[in-house]
Formats: structure tokens, C-alpha cells, sequence
């Protein structure tokens, strides 16, 4: 058993509770915001990782949100599988490795990656946060198909 479930538990109630407002108030926006017509379709929404790219401009604020969203997500999806997922999952790894970080901590290594790699601007901010902050924690574990290549 997870000595952290509590305030796992926590995190879920309160980002299960900032998505359901966040969602009341979207859900009120489009009628006076965006009204599409038959002669102007919907716009395609993009769907991609946000990248160094998006990363550089965005206010302290939008970051914080993605690596909320991030947090809260993998939090959620920990205390849904339990101790012995059905499935293979990287949210266990990512939940340990990033317990007792703060929001702002790892604001900051993204920050400073991408400012030390310009050229990876295209590289996207979970990449940076795996990479960066989870893999060096949990090291590099062979898989089941490397190593019966051995």
C-alpha cells in the first residue's frame, strides 16, 4: 500500500473538482463566444503536444495549468489502477518521481532545458518532464524484449 494515497486523494478531489468548473464555464462561453455559421465551418482544433515552441511565450500561469493538468491526470489514473496495474502504465514511475516537487520546481527545469537546448524547441514538454525529471530517477530499466535479446 501507498503511504501517499491521502494526498493523492486529495490532489484527485481537488483537480476533479477545478476540471468540473472549468468545464461549467466553457460550457456557458460558446453561445456568446464562438457561433459558427453553414457557409463558415468550425475551426480543426489541434490536437498536438505542446512544445518548447508553446512553451516559450506562455504566461507562468498557462504553464502552471499544463503541469497541473499533467499532475492531476496522472494522479488520478494512480489511484484509479491501484498498486498492480492491469496494464502497463508510466503514471506510477511519473507520480514517484515527481512526489514532493513543487509545481514551480518543475516549471523551472523546463525552463532552464529549454533554454540551455534552443534546438530542441520542437521537443515536447512532457518529453522534457520524462526525460528530464522522471528517467534519471527511475534509471534506464531494460525491457522484456532487450533483454531476452541478451
Amino acid at each position: 500500500m501507498h503511504t501517499h494515497r491521502p494526498r493523492f486523494t486529495t490532489l484527485l478531489s481537488l483537480g476533479l473538482a477545478s476540471a468540473l468548473c472549468y468545464a461549467t464555464v466553457q460550457a456557458a462561453e460558446p453561445a456568446t463566444a464562438t457561433k459558427t455559421t453553414a457557409a463558415a465551418p468550425a475551426a480543426k482544433v489541434d490536437l498536438s503536444f505542446p512544445t518548447g515552441e508553446n512553451w516559450a511565450p506562455a504566461t507562468e500561469r498557462e504553464k502552471m495549468a499544463y503541469l497541473l493538468g499533467i499532475r492531476d491526470m496522472a494522479a488520478a489514473e494512480y489511484q484509479l489502477t491501484g498498486p498492480n496495474p492491469k496494464h502497463r502504465t508510466l503514471v506510477e514511475k511519473l507520480v514517484e518521481s515527481l512526489d514532493g516537487m513543487t509545481l514551480r520546481q518543475i516549471m523551472e527545469t523546463v525552463d532552464s532545458y529549454y533554454k540551455a537546448n534552443p534546438d530542441k524547441q520542437k521537443q515536447t514538454i512532457f518529453e522534457v518532464v520524462w526525460f528530464q525529471l522522471v528517467q534519471p530517477k527511475i534509471g534506464t530499466q531494460p525491457t522484456k524484449s532487450s533483454s531476452k535479446a541478451k
